[in-house]
């Protein structure tokens, strides 16, 4: 029963590491978005200013520029992001491993605890047996000793 309960959190623990690991995905992937919008924003602001500035700039360079670093930047936070759910998910996965582990050696050693045991009540009851022989054969040596006291009072 003990050995369920175990096997019981271990899963439970699984799962909810699992659930933090998709909340952090999640998450990781929401911080990509709000991000990818910012640069897009900033872009937009930066190509606004330039044309509020002076219309002797090359607005259309500045914009190619702008354009160019942002997808950079938007790119390389992306492969940050990745790399991150990578390592995550890496961790979790050695996690989950170590988990099983733990719950099949946690098996194994209730399955000798088990045989051991059985082994242990086994001889228990070969010794309880020879003790309800010993104990039938005093009390029928005790019944003949009672019989043989009340024939020679009696008898």
């Amino acid at each position: 029963m003990e050995n369920n309960n175990k096997l019981t959190d271990v899963q439970a623990a699984k799962t909810a590491a699992a659930d933090k690991f998709d909340a952090f995905k999640a998450e990781a992937s929401q911080h990509l978005d709000a991000v990818s919008t910012q640069f897009d924003e900033l872009r937009d602001q930066l190509v606004a200013k330039a044309q509020e500035v002076g219309k002797d700039i090359d607005v259309d360079g500045l914009k190619a520029k702008a354009a160019e670093k942002f997808e950079a930047a938007k790119a390389s936070t992306a492969d940050t992001i990745t790399n991150l759910q990578a390592q995550a998910e890496t961790a979790f996965s050695a996690a989950a491993a170590k988990a099983d582990e733990l719950a099949d050696a946690a098996e194994d050693k209730f399955d000798d605890m088990k045989a051991e045991a059985t082994v242990q009540l086994e001889a228990a009851q070969v010794k309880l047996d020879e003790l309800k022989a010993e104990a039938a054969q005093r009390i029928e040596e005790a019944k003949a000793k009672a019989k043989g006291i009340w024939d020679e009072l009696f008898g």
